[in-house]
């Protein structure tokens, strides 16, 4: 074996077409710290090996960098799991070499070889190709700033480099772009200018179509082990179609759609409240027209009826004159008439003054006629008696002196009581009014908050969950995206009896507000901008690395938590509540509660840190109404419920009592009435008496009957005299008539001369009032007073239409003038009145648009300054907002929305949807390609067979679910864009699919690489033939070394095609290094054979990372040059080996039996 080996080296295989690695540098990288570390393949096949830790794989990294971009380079896959990206350019560079735990901040810190800021790294691969004699380098220069953040410098030269010559003393890291410039290298700031420039050198660029040469590199050196054929092609064999990329572009276009949307529906939303201020200015307007039209019509009532009544009363001068000399021939008439019967009733009187019976006559009438004045008094008094005595005591009757007496004694006991008794009330009736406004309030408020609790089904209160509604519209966020802890928490069914001791415990806790940390920024500044009238708080989720452990009579044990949370939140709000609260419950004080700094007990008392005992009974123990925790409603709702039959019927109660006391009240109040009117009617007996009263004048009645009847000529002369009496009497009237008549007529003559001349005055200034110019002290021309009286004339007319034609009688035409006055200044009371509440309604209105958060933009412009009162300057400044939303910031944006809705958006659908197909028809191509170079590479020798690779639908649910909601999103796309409707229902779609890929990423991720929406199998045929031999698919049904030996079939062919090597046609200068990290590890000896040898058929460098193992036999006769990595004292090196130092070495360790790495392999900076 060792003479062939050594025969390798000096009889090389002649085929090192292409460019080839031929040194690799590194200076200050991982652990190779503080000098130049070269190694020299030369461009042949070679081996890194050494130890398992010392560095292999750094160096494979490092080439890495170079080559292959970060966000898809597999750094460090040989020594973690799975390829995980453990490592990473900024650990590199400072030389992470361990992790400590730090006791300060509680997390591990790694510990490294070099500070940030205080040196650089390099990195330099040169390359050769032998036909063309052609270096290319290429380099890369790292450098930490102090802030963290590693900075680089890109650098691609069509010639040899070295580490040495061309980057040494570089200076400190603030000189470095300064003095790599002055050294006129070729430098690039991005890695993909620097990537393309270094494919196009190694050829990697020509003629390659949509291959990728890098991609296939990238995943050659982690490729350990085939479980999966379909996962293996997948992973290793095609690229991701850059599908993220589409969908974040689609995202982050959306978002422009999205935010376009939110502006429209804020302008909108600011529109309608400008619109309200609009409408109510408008209102407001049209009432104060309304008030100075009623004004006018005020100051035209007066003249108005001054005229009237001027033009009445000038009729009525003659028709007085008339009247004053018709009644005085009339007076003339009735004195002479009046004087004839005084003579004739004088001489009666002389006739019956002679007689006794007359005298006798005069005084039973004298008193006759006095009684009967008194018994009408007496009558209606008894009358008015009788009533209130009813109203004092139904039944009652007062027949004599002793019964009035003894009603008199009764009224002075029993009134004084009674006022005592309707005090009484007078106190007890408001309290019973207090008492039953209270209970409809308490009735009012539990009301709601049942109503509250089934509508929005939690526990917490209504005014602090509305506080979160506004948090949640702010953040643009659902409410149940912003969970109180009360709403993801409630006590186990078991621990019922723990509710109410833990909710006085937990509730200022509960009512806190988990926020996810992204969007705490933002809400923190929405607590700091609004005045939210309650204690708000809120909590953010951390990472937790491990489950928390806590007692199980702990109070978090008698928790249980929603379903619905996610491990990661439920395991933070675990170890969160028992960090607040590692209370343990005791159900009464004992030595184990004495001995406890924590505890709990079922009464409510709470004992913290072994110092501070605290007990709350602002509300009762199980009182559920206050009960703040759980997603059960139940129990609050049946306390709720129990608490609202218990104060409707404190109301009933309140309300009977109420009326009972206001019916007793009103009864008392009317006995007490009636009973002081009882005083008040009749002091003595006799003020009430009218039987007796008539007794009396039945008497005198009998005696002048007796007395006329007695005397014929006495009763004639009566008779005569009575009706000389009484035709006197007429006359005189019918002339007092007269009289009163004629002064009447004088007195209206001469109130209608002076009112004639208080009209024309008054009417005079008032049309000088009305006429007198509003703008200046200039008399009015005559077109301008013809101008007025036209107005003044409108003006009347339509005083005339409002309250009727003025009376006939001039007299009354002054009470219709008060009375139009004063309908109108009433008029101009509720138009003023008016004017207040639409001034009132809209400064609110204003002052509720200042105040939005939403219209935060526009507080600068508003200044609502009312000192001077309401004034239109005052809504000016909001209609001009209003203008210019309307106008400008809501046009733009509809059009925005339009265009993003009608062009963009669709087309970024589109493309995201057609980047798909397109990777689809990519993969197809470049499976149908691949099995082109398959069909020429011999599989089994033995049998002559070549392999064929099958593909065919997945079959995945959640592919096909994918496909259905782009298909949704896109029918949308096919029709016309002439209709809003069908835009906004094509927004709704889109919305609704970015919606569900945003739901849940991790499915998102895998049902967008189109790779998953295939499963493939590989089917082996005769090259005689093309008979079907066999076929390969998944996982199972197969050996691994038959699986490895396909796989590697596979990825040989696959790396010669993505490198354009032809195989078995015409010999390409491409690129030709493969590197692989512990590849033959885990393969049978056979098949790292075969592989080894489909490489070297396609004549491909070989850079080989393999451990000291069993293996390492199996790939040596391959390998031309040898890399040993050795680690001393934590710091690592790398020294070039010969096949023959190498054997030499081997056969060395074998007499010594040691494992060293021999003392000529000592490490060097370069070749």
């Amino acid at each position: 074996m060792f003479d062939s080996q050594l025969e390798l080296e000096f009889s090389p295989d002649k085929s090192t077409a292409g460019y080839r690695l031929h040194g690799l540098s590194v200076l200050n990288w991982g652990t190779f710290h503080n000098r130049v570390y070269t190694m020299n393949p030369d461009g042949r096949t070679s081996m890194i090996t050494g130890r398992n830790g010392s560095g292999k794989s750094t160096i494979v990294d490092a080439l890495l960098t170079l080559l292959v971009p970060n966000r898809v380079r597999n750094y460090n896959v040989a020594s973690s799991q799975a390829g995980s990206r453990e490592r990473n350019e900024r650990d590199y560079v400072l030389g992470a070499y361990s992790e400590i735990h730090d006791a300060t901040t509680g997390q591990g810190r790694k510990e490294t070889l070099r500070k940030p800021g205080e040196s650089y790294t390099v990195l330099l691969a040169n390359f050769y190709n032998e036909a063309y004699k052609s270096d290319v380098s290429v380099a890369q220069i790292l450098w930490c700033l102090p802030n963290g953040k590693v900075d680089k410098v890109y650098i691609v030269e069509k010639r040899k480099l070295t580490i040495e010559d061309d980057f040494n003393e570089l200076g400190d890291i603030d000189n470095l772009r300064r003095i790599i410039k002055e050294r006129n290298l070729v430098t690039f700031d991005s890695f993909t200018a620097y990537h393309k420039k270094f494919e196009s050198l190694l050829f990697m660029d020509a003629d390659l179509g949509t291959r990728s040469p890098m991609a296939i590199f990238n995943q050659a050196v982690c490729i350990k082990d085939v479980k999966d054929l379909t996962q293996f092609i997948r992973e290793h064999m095609l690229d991701d179609g850059g599908s993220k990329e589409k969908l974040l572009a689609l995202q982050e276009r959306f978002d422009d759609l999205r935010s376009t949307h939110r502006r429209i529906e804020t302008a909108s939303y600011q529109i309608t409240q400008l619109d309200e201020i609009k409408d109510i200015h408008s209102d407001y307007a049209e009432k104060r027209s309304e008030r100075e039209h009623a004004d006018r019509l005020r100051h035209a009532v007066e003249p108005y009826y001054a005229q009237v009544e001027l033009e009445r009363r000038q009729e009525w001068v003659d028709e007085l004159k008339h009247q004053e000399e018709a009644e005085r021939a009339r007076l003339k008439t009735a004195r002479v008439e009046v004087d004839r019967l005084r003579d004739k009733l004088t001489h009666l009187d002389r006739a019956l003054s002679d007689s006794d019976e007359n005298r006798r006559l005069e005084q039973v009438g004298a008193e006759l006629d006095r009684l009967r004045d008194k018994r009408e008094v007496v009558t209606k008094r008894s009358a008015t008696f009788e009533r209130h005595l009813s109203a004092w005591e139904k039944g009652l009757s007062i027949k004599t002196e002793d019964d009035f007496l003894s009603l008199r004694r009764d009224l002075d006991a029993h009134l004084p009581r009674i006022e005592g008794n309707i005090s009484d009330l007078d106190e007890k009736i408001p309290e019973i009014s207090y008492q039953l406004r209270k209970a409809n309030e308490r009735v009012e408020s539990l009301e709601e908050e049942r109503d509250y609790l089934l509508d929005s089904n939690t526990n917490v209160p209504v005014d602090i969950s509305r506080i979160r509604k506004s948090l949640a519209e702010e953040l643009d966020r659902d409410v149940a995206e912003l969970p109180f802890i009360a709403e993801v928490i409630q006590v186990v069914p078991d621990e019922n009896k723990w509710t109410g001791p833990i909710e006085r415990l937990m509730r200022s806790i509960s009512l806190t507000i988990i926020v996810p940390s992204k969007l705490s920024e933002k809400a923190e500044a929405y607590l700091e901008d609004n005045h939210l009238g309650e204690k708000i708080t809120i909590v953010c989720p951390q990472s937790v690395s491990k489950e928390t452990k806590f007692d199980e009579d702990s109070v978090v044990a008698k928790l249980a938590f929603r379903p619905e949370l996610e491990k990661s939140r439920l395991k933070w709000l675990r170890a969160y509540l028992y960090e607040k609260y590692p209370h343990l419950c005791f159900e009464e004080r004992g030595k184990e509660y004495d001995s406890t700094d924590n505890a709990l007990t079922l009464e409510g008392l709470v004992k913290t840190e072994g110092m501070i005992i605290e007990k709350d009974d602002t509300f009762f123990l199980e009182d559920a109404s206050n009960w703040v925790t759980g997603w059960d409603v139940s129990p609050k709702q049946k306390t709720l419920d129990d608490s609202l039959t218990k104060w409707r019927e404190e109301v009933d109660r309140a309300g009977r009592a109420i009326r009972e006391a206001e019916v007793e009240r009103q009864s008392l109040r009317a006995k007490l009435r009636s009973g002081a009117q009882l005083q008040a009617c009749a002091n003595e007996f006799s003020d009430i008496d009218g039987l007796g009263l008539s007794s009396r004048i039945a008497e005198l009645e009998e005696e002048e009957r007796v007395i006329v009847g007695g005397s014929d000529v006495l009763k004639k002369l009566k008779e005569d005299h009575t009706q000389a009496e009484e035709a006197l009497e007429n006359s005189q009237n019918k002339r007092d008539e007269i009289l009163q008549r004629i002064g009447g007529v004088e007195a209206r003559a001469e109130r209608n001369d002076a009112r004639l001349v208080a009209l024309e005055s008054l009417l005079k200034q008032c049309k000088e009032e009305f006429f007198q110019s509003e703008t200046s002290e200039e008399e009015l021309t005559e077109e301008e007073l013809e101008k007025r009286e036209e107005e003044l004339d409108g003006l009347f007319k339509e005083i005339e239409s409002d309250f009727g034609k003025a009376p006939d009688e001039p007299d009354e035409i002054e009470e219709a003038s008060r009375e139009s006055t004063h309908k109108l200044e009433s008029r101009i009371s509720k138009l003023e009145s008016d004017l207040d509440k639409l001034r009132d309604k809209n400064v609110a209105a204003m002052q509720r648009f200042v105040a939005d958060a939403r219209n935060q933009a526009f507080r600068d412009e508003l200044t609502l300054d009312l000192e001077e009162g309401y004034q239109d300057s005052t809504y000016a400044m909001f209609d001009e907002v209003r203008v210019q939303i309307e106008e400008e910031d809501l046009a733009k944006n509809k059009e925005r929305f339009e265009e993003l809705l009608r062009v963009q958006v669709p087309e970024e659908v589109s493309g995201f949807s057609e980047s798909l197909e397109s990777h689809r028809d990519r993969i197809r191509k470049r499976i149908n390609e691949l099995n082109d170079h398959l069909a020429r590479v011999t599989f089994d020798r033995k049998e002559e067979t070549y392999i064929q690779l099958k593909f065919e639908d997945a079959g995945d649910d959640g592919v096909r679910r994918f496909k259905k909601l782009r298909r949704h999103a896109l029918e949308a796309d096919l029709e016309s864009d002439d209709d809003d409707e069908r835009r906004r229902e094509r927004y709704h779609r889109v919305e609704q699919f970015l919606g569900e890929l945003e739901a849940d990423m991790n499915w998102t991720e895998r049902v967008i690489d189109v790779r998953n929406w295939f499963k493939f199998r590989a089917d082996e045929f005769y090259k005689d033939g093309d008979g079907l031999r066999q076929s390969y698919s998944g996982a199972a049904g197969k050996s691994g070394g038959e699986k490895n030996r396909l796989a590697s079939t596979i990825l040989a062919t696959a790396i010669a095609y993505q490198y354009g090597i032809d195989v078995g046609g015409k010999q390409t200068e491409t690129f030709r290094l493969v590197a692989v990290d512990e590849m033959f590890s885990k393969t049978d000896d056979e098949f790292s054979q075969y592989l080894l040898d489909l490489f070297k058929e396609f004549h491909l460098q070989l850079l080989i990372v393999q451990p000291l193992d069993a293996k390492i036999h199996v790939v040596q006769k391959y390998v031309e040059r040898y890399h040993v990595v050795e680690r001393r004292d934590g710091l690592s090196f790398v020294g070039d080996l010969s096949v023959h130092e190498y054997l030499g070495s081997q056969t060395g360790e074998e007499v010594e039996s040691s494992e060293e790495v021999p003392e000529e392999s000592e490490p060097v900076e370069s070749d």
